[in-house]
């Protein structure tokens, strides 16, 4: 269905850690869109014709004020995050091409999945980021690393994503 819309996206959940780090269950998968959000609509059409299930009105006011989803398959379900910053766009133009299940899909780089499992600080993306740093040590772009962490502290004005970054390059 996504490829199929033409829309830039990244997976960004337990699939692309899977990809990067400790594989692990998922129940869901995590979609960054590259999209305004006046073409949600247009998602939407071409999920409803792909047999996905939603609330229309409750999914355009999500994505509106959160800038976030959900859409249903089956069992299943897809949740997106509309892409909003510099990070978010560096990580499209760094993005990967895999074959996951006979489908080319896109992720993230090593590197900006790290810290965007970082910059939430929850507890299971922190488990998911050191899956990553650990499963890489030694080939991980650090001044890449750095120099984001660094700018994202700076607009954050706070410096937990800096010490994170440094906590989980540090394990072994």
């Amino acid at each position: 269905m996504i490829n199929a819309s033409g829309v830039n996206y990244l997976i960004i959940g337990g699939v692309a850690v899977s990809v990067w780090g400790n594989i692990r269950l998922t129940e869901d998968l995590d979609l960054m869109i590259f999209i305004s959000q006046k073409s949600v609509k247009l998602i939407l059409k071409d999920a409803k014709y792909s047999g996905f299930r939603f609330a229309e009105k409750t999914v355009i006011s999500q994505a509106k004020d959160a800038g976030v989803f959900k859409i249903f398959y089956k069992n299943y379900h897809l949740d997106f995050l509309i892409a909003s910053t510099s990070l978010e766009e560096s990580a499209l133009k760094r993005k990967k091409k895999l074959t996951i299940f006979d489908r080319e899909v896109f992720v993230p780089s090593k590197e900006d999945l790290l810290l965007l499992k970082i910059i939430p600080g929850r507890p299971k993306d922190m488990l998911d980021a050191e899956s990553i740093a650990t499963r890489h040590k030694g080939q991980l772009d650090i001044d890449y690393l750095e120099a984001w962490a660094k700018r994202l502290c700076d607009e954050a004005q706070d410096m937990r994503i800096w010490n994170e970054l440094q906590r989980v390059l540090a394990l072994k």
